[in-house]
């Protein structure tokens, strides 16, 4: 029956493409929830570092993010090179981000940053499938 129903909403691609617009906007925000138990395992022996630092940071992180892909897509609209430019530097900026903002953020030397950088990478990663799963979920799965 789950097939039946899957394959139904998907003969209007146009309509099930809207709904996944729809569920990643009203949505985005679990990408807090989901993030922060990721940036807890980072910092389990730190004491100091608790909950709402993590959410901060977390808020932070994505509102950087948010802010480089609206640049890069006023900027395509300008011209596409230009998008494509813009593009190029954020893929490349946000990782670069993600490392200064850990390790000013939580006042770590070089080595504590890097080794949870490259854990963050992959925490990132995680995280973003987990919420494409759940937002393809919500829009036609349901």
């Amino acid at each position: 029956p789950g097939a039946k129903k899957l394959a139904k909403k998907l003969m209007n691609p146009d309509l099930a493409a809207y709904k996944v617009q729809q569920t990643v906007y009203k949505f985005a925000f679990l990408l807090v929830p989901f993030s922060i138990p990721f940036m807890a395992l980072l910092f389990l022996w730190r004491r100091s570092a608790t909950l709402y630092d993590h959410g901060v940071f977390v808020l932070y992180s994505l509102t950087f993010v948010t802010l480089i892909g609206l640049i890069s897509m006023g900027l395509g609209l300008i011209h596409p090179a230009l998008g494509g430019v813009a593009w190029t530097l954020a893929i490349f900026g946000m990782p670069v981000h993600l490392f200064a903002q850990l390790k000013g953020g939580y006042e770590l030397g070089w080595f504590s940053t890097i080794w949870r950088w490259v854990f963050l990478l992959t925490f990132c990663l995680i995280v973003s499938v987990l919420f494409t799963l759940t937002v393809l979920w919500l829009a036609v799965g349901t």
